[in-house]
């Protein structure tokens, strides 16, 4: 349906790259900075946590928009660990929206575990680091069939608490998608940059 230029390919790699980075920066620089111990601490004194997530995300050449939530325990106040699921909205809502008005109506969900790291910048400020592995599931309206494939998605946060148990996040990430045979789908269709909106409660 769509191709893909080398310059994309290049652009994917960078993100990865750039990511990766970003990702084991913070780990290396706060296991630097402090020691990491499991007592509880005034910034987070929550065991656990669900999040409700607002997702826009690149799909097959024009976007798409998700709801999701994510939900787990904090092993201590910086590493915690959960599952967390996204669903694309399948309302046709014009532009380059990834579904259109008189085409098969596209499905897509995708979920997995995922393990979080974060740096407190301040009693409520922290950066958070996350590795979500899992997988996604595709399929058309009235094509019918559908597939399950690999995905993996790193991203980083800027997070604010508001109270002990409400807080706001604002993320950014790269999905990985491999082994998708649907249709005239391709890795590359289910590949691609998102960021969130997350209302973040603990408990």
């Amino acid at each position: 349906m769509f191709s893909y230029s080398n310059p994309l390919k290049a652009d994917r790699q960078m993100g990865k790259k750039f990511l990766i980075t970003v990702f084991v920066a913070l780990i290396t620089f706060q296991l630097s900075a402090q020691d990491i111990s499991f007592p509880q601490s005034s910034v987070n004194p929550n065991h656990f946590y669900a999040d409700l997530i607002a997702k826009t995300a690149t799909l097959n050449g024009g976007w798409g928009l998700f709801g999701g939530m994510r939900a787990g325990y904090n092993i201590n106040n910086n590493v915690s660990i959960g599952l967390i699921g996204h669903g694309l909205i399948p309302d046709k809502l014009g532009g380059s929206y990834i579904n259109q008005e008189g085409q098969d109506e596209l499905h897509f969900g995708y979920g997995g575990a995922e393990v979080i790291y974060k740096y407190n910048l301040s009693d409520r400020l922290y950066l958070t680091g996350m590795m979500m592995i899992g997988a996604g599931r595709v399929d058309y309206e009235n094509l019918g069939g559908h597939d399950y494939f690999f995905i993996t998605e790193p991203g980083a946060s800027i997070d604010y608490n508001l109270t002990n148990w409400f807080g706001l996040g604002l993320s950014g990430g790269y999905r990985f998608a491999a082994g998708v045979n649907y249709a005239d789908f391709s890795d590359a269709s289910f590949s691609g940059w998102s960021s969130n909106l997350d209302f973040k409660f603990g408990f």
